[in-house]
């Protein structure tokens, strides 16, 4: 199984809300921002952070991959 390291965190107070950063542990190349309800504390971290990994991981499994639309 693999796991993420809570890297940083970020509060946007213009936007109202935070983004937890991680990393693939034993992949320093490999990086993800999560939105994290606003204000969510270091104490409650692991947590948010796991319910948007589930949540991104839902959305992706129902996602396409496509080319942009350009004239040629």
């Amino acid at each position: 199984m693999a796991n993420l390291i809570i890297t940083g965190m970020h509060h946007d107070i213009t936007r109202k809300r935070s983004i937890v950063t991680v990393r693939w542990d034993g992949d320093d190349e490999k990086t993800l921002g999560l939105v994290v309800p606003f204000g969510c504390s270091m104490d409650n971290a692991i947590e948010e952070a796991m319910k948007a990994v589930r949540a991104l991981s839902e959305e992706l499994s129902l996602i396409s991959v496509k080319l942009p639309d350009y004239d040629v």
